[in-house]
């Protein structure tokens, strides 16, 4: 560049993406129900058609999640933005949270919880497992706690913490109960009011099968009684359960919704509708369960004990001497098939499998079982009889 002049223009790039199967735990592939959502126009923020949809949205949210919950909300962003909006309601700076750990997630979930001002106490699982109650118990014994907080499955690991009996506990505590279900939403039955959840949280993709843009959540009288009476103001104006309301009731020009994101999530809440989570929850655990006994011919193990596998997301043990991360690149280049790696204390040595929603399809889980079968054995690994996952795969899918 001569001095003074203007620098050379950028090349273009072509944004032109490549089509993937997304079998990893973040998102599933849309589903063209999600894809239809995006056809529309843009709308205002008080358009009454685009009020109509957000207003159906939440109604089959609330639908979803078994709630009576009035305040449950779409919000801008993501899951990680409506649990920082769950938890800079439910927390004050100084308040303690017992935060449930079985993995990556549920630290991150407590570290969140901290960066609140709030005071944590960490009750981590064994490797493995799940929290046991007693655990969450005993932590609760120890001092006036204000919330207690867990992931319903952790991404990381492929555990799935059982919930009965969590609210009541909570609740004898005089401590709210928050629950994570970003991994779940869709795929378990989590019936909120039954179980004795005060907040839950989830987001838009994942096995709804939406496009990511959306955090969901909801707060039961419980929690809105402990936010009306707090004596600070909410840390973040946008995320205030009373500007949440306000936005609903009397200001909806006060925040701006991705309506197309809204009118995709909504077309798939109405799918979830149709098809009824009895299915839906027997279908991922079927496709679950396939892809296990697969991968076991491939003399690949799971992470998670059987008591507390996580149906959507299963965390396999790399077998030893194999590169993981080679083999995930291999696997998306040139076969453009993305899974996850191990995070955490876990980096290296999982590879993290997700069958969500629209991705739990078999000819998705075929084709990743069959190539992963041939990209083990030129790595030097021993498959003891080629094509048995595949067939252990198909003759065990519904």
């Amino acid at each position: 560049m001569k001095d003074g002049g203007a620098p050379p223009p950028l090349p273009y790039r072509r944004l032109n993406p490549p089509e993937r199967t997304l079998l990893g735990p973040d998102l599933s592939n849309a589903s063209p129900r999600a894809r239809q959502g995006l056809i529309g126009v843009l709308e205002g923020a008080n358009d009454p058609g685009f009020l109509a949809v957000l207003d159906e949205a939440i109604a089959r949210l609330r639908q979803l999640w078994r709630t009576e919950n009035e305040d449950s909300f779409l919000v801008p962003g993501s899951e990680e933005t409506a649990l920082e909006a769950a938890l800079l309601n439910a927390l004050q700076p100084g308040e303690t949270a017992v935060v449930a750990i079985s993995g990556f997630f549920g630290e991150r979930l407590a570290e969140a919880a901290e960066r609140c001002g709030a005071k944590v106490v960490r009750v981590v699982a064994p490797p493995g497992e799940a929290v046991s109650p007693a655990a969450l118990e005993e932590a609760l014994n120890g001092q006036e706690t204000r919330l207690l907080a867990t992931l319903h499955g952790d991404g990381s690991t492929g555990i799935q913490q059982p919930l009965a009996g969590l609210g009541d506990l909570a609740h004898a505590h005089d401590a709210l109960l928050l629950v994570d279900s970003r991994w779940t939403i869709s795929a378990v039955d989590v019936p909120h009011d039954e179980l004795g959840i005060d907040v839950g949280v989830a987001g838009s993709q994942k096995a709804i099968s939406a496009y990511p843009g959306l955090g969901l959540i909801t707060f039961s009288q419980r929690a809105a009684a402990a936010h009306n009476a707090r004596q600070r103001p909410v840390a973040s104006p946008s995320l205030d359960l009373a500007q949440l309301r306000r936005f609903r009731e009397e200001e909806r020009a006060a925040q701006t919704m991705p309506a197309p994101i809204v009118y995709a999530l909504t077309e798939l809440l109405q799918l979830i509708s149709e098809q009824g989570m009895a299915y839906r929850a027997s279908r991922m655990v079927n496709r679950r369960d396939a892809l296990v006994a697969a991968f076991a011919e491939l003399g690949l193990s799971v992470h998670a004990r059987p008591a507390f596998r996580l149906p959507t997301v299963t965390a396999f043990k790399v077998p030893a001497g194999i590169d993981a991360d080679a083999i995930r690149q291999q696997l998306l280049a040139p076969y453009r098939i993305d899974i996850g790696g191990g995070l955490g204390e876990l980096r290296g040595l999982v590879w993290r499998v997700g069958v969500l929603g629209h991705s739990a399809q078999p000819t998705f889980l075929l084709a990743l079982v069959t190539l992963l079968e041939i990209l083990l054995e030129e790595a030097g690994h021993n498959v003891r009889e080629r094509g048995a996952a595949g067939r252990t795969l198909l003759n065990n899918l519904d």
